[in-house]
């Protein structure tokens, strides 16, 4: 659990520009309709962080600063499950929901400027000032956040930089002005505190592979949006990044757009009177691992006007089978989709190097493998930030007659 603050904060000036869901402007409603909504919003709030965050019998931090205090407004993600954000007056408090224990008691940031700090300086819950100075980033994905939000400036170090296209980074990197910490999954802890980060954004593990790291003092913020199981789930992360940089109009604004284009895409698909099969995945170390009815690409695959076949497995990650089981249910899938990361050109050639009994599939056979080349195509960094674009590439390869002439952008078909 994440708490920001800053002195006479405003939340949003354009409701007109947000979902139903980001209730901000009571001014708007009859004095009997606000009574009802803050009562709404105070047991919905308090529910979910005072009981969320209560360890045993003893008072925990959060409650210990709000008491029984009402919040003026709460952001409900539409499509994200794993976070949420209530205000306070000049107080921001961001839930974040443990992706593996509902019952763990998060973590708890106060951000603010320093003179609002001192009134909370005695405060169990750490914080960090904003307007954010220096910060740090594990993901590829955190820095296309930080691009579209304009806070790229106070960037000092990332983790993996090879996977980051961003021109200005790569610059800043060759200049020294942002420092490579190494692997996300074994950082570089020297290197992290010269940097001298007021937090770092990480993708959390269930083993947890931070633990040097928080000893070393660093403020790590759990951005778990990669476990969201929906495009549009992953992308709404994008307020929540934007929080932290007091830049909730902003963020909200642009994941608005994204998600009003992806819908539209949507609907646009269910007027299709075509359901393509589809299959999806390769061999890795002699197991085939395919998406779970709940998962992410199933999401897609299902927005995408597509019958996948294990789309009724339950489950939101990935079933390890073998290559047998999946021949007899996908032989004669219509499309099939991949992402390789290969060196130059991806050909037929190079698929059938892979394994020679891709062959076998029809979809290959008829010239309807798609697939997308994460060595160029930035599918894994850009496109978690783009899923209306990556929704539109996948209708345009499964109904062509739709977006007949319609340029792809992260896929390709393999005719070579």
């Amino acid at each position: 659990m994440i708490i920001f603050f800053r002195e006479g904060y405003s939340i949003l000036s354009k409701p007109e520009d947000l979902p139903v869901h980001f209730i901000f402007n009571q001014e708007k409603l009859s004095g009997e309709k606000v009574m009802v909504l803050r009562s709404f919003l105070g047991a919905l709030a308090l529910s979910l962080f005072f009981a969320g965050c209560q360890s045993g019998t003893e008072k925990n931090p959060v409650e210990e600063l709000f008491g029984s205090q009402q919040p003026d407004s709460v952001y409900t993600p539409s499509y994200a499950k794993g976070f949420s954000i209530a205000y306070f007056d000049d107080l921001k408090l961001v839930h974040i929901a443990d992706p593996w224990d509902s019952t763990a008691v998060g973590d708890y940031v106060l951000v603010g400027d320093e003179q609002t700090a001192d009134r909370y300086k005695n405060s169990e819950i750490p914080f960090v000032e904003y307007p954010v100075k220096s910060w740090g980033a594990f993901s590829s994905t955190q820095v296309v956040f930080a691009e579209k939000i304009g806070e790229l400036k106070s960037l000092k170090c990332v983790a993996e930089p090879h996977y980051i296209s961003n021109t200005f980074v790569q610059q800043q990197l060759q200049k020294g002005h942002i420092r490579d910490v190494g692997l996300a999954s074994a950082a570089d802890v020297e290197v992290l505190l010269a940097s001298a980060p007021q937090f770092v954004f990480v993708s959390p593990f269930k083993d947890n592979r931070y633990g040097t790291l928080k000893e070393a003092g660093l403020l790590l913020i759990n951005d778990c949006g990669y476990l969201e199981t929906t495009p549009l789930g992953r992308a709404e992360w994008i307020v929540f990044f934007g929080a932290f940089f007091d830049q909730e109009e902003k963020a909200a604004g642009l994941f608005s757009e994204i998600a009003s284009s992806y819908n539209s895409i949507r609907k646009e698909v269910e007027n299709s009177s075509s359901t393509p099969s589809v299959l999806t995945g390769t061999l890795f170390n002699d197991v085939w691992y395919i998406p779970s009815g709940d998962s992410y690409m199933a999401a897609y695959f299902k927005d995408a006007g597509t019958k996948y076949a294990y789309g009724d497995k339950p489950g939101t990650g990935s079933l390890a089978l073998d290559f047998e089981t999946v021949f007899n249910d996908f032989r004669k899938s219509d499309y099939w989709l991949i992402t390789v990361n290969h060196d130059g050109r991806f050909t037929k050639e190079d698929f059938l190097q892979m394994d020679d009994r891709y062959g076998d599939f029809e979809a290959f056979q008829g010239n309807q493998v798609v697939f997308s080349n994460t060595a160029y195509s930035m599918f894994f960094e850009r496109g978690i930030v783009e899923p209306d674009v990556v929704l539109k590439d996948l209708v345009a390869c499964f109904h062509p007659e739709i977006y007949p002439d319609y340029e792809l952008v992260y896929f390709e078909f393999l005719n070579e």
